[in-house]
């Protein structure tokens, strides 16, 4: 059987011949023409329909049995990665970058010294709780205060770090 996209193609193509000298003649009959090429077209290419639909559950289980699924906080649209290591709290610098900006500099980076460091047993780079709370409180400080930076760090502090403390297993690693 030829491939999906050929398939499509041909049918598409001997409807288009077969409807369109008769549109000229009976344009009445066009619409009636068109509806019995639709069912025969859902008939033909049902095989298909049902393949791809199982396609899509099986991606949908598969992505739900991902490393990270379940295993984020969800900060406005933004997905965050907290990860517990010997009762520390780290938070993923890419997740952070999406949410904070300017992004935290490299000089930054280096005068918070171990609090922004390789996550243990990852390859990820990120900040610990107090490293980023410091981040965040100067930048504050500095510039008067953003709206977003507030809600993020009330977020942080009364949602999801106390989650990740008293459920473990919701960390990433």
């Amino acid at each position: 059987m030829p491939p999906l996209s050929i398939r499509f193609v041909c049918y598409f193509t001997l409807g288009w011949l077969f409807a369109m000298p008769l549109s000229g003649f009976f344009g009445a009959m066009l619409p009636l023409i068109l509806i019995f090429w639709c069912v025969g077209g859902c008939l033909h290419f049902s095989a298909d329909i049902i393949n791809i639909a199982s396609a899509i559950r099986r991606a949908a289980r598969r992505s739900a049995s991902e490393k990270w699924n379940g295993r984020y906080y969800a900060y406005y649209g933004a997905q965050i990665r907290l990860c517990l290591v010997d009762g520390l709290v780290w938070i993923v610098e890419e997740d952070v970058r999406a949410i904070i900006s300017p992004a935290v500099s490299e000089r930054e980076q280096r005068l918070l010294g171990a609090d922004y460091a390789a996550i243990p047993g990852t390859r990820l780079h990120g900040y610990s709780e107090q490293g980023l709370l410091r981040v965040i409180k100067v930048r504050l400080m500095r510039r008067g205060g953003e709206a977003d930076m507030k809600k993020f760090i009330v977020w942080l502090q009364n949602e999801a770090l106390p989650n990740v403390k008293r459920v473990p297993t919701s960390s990433a690693i």
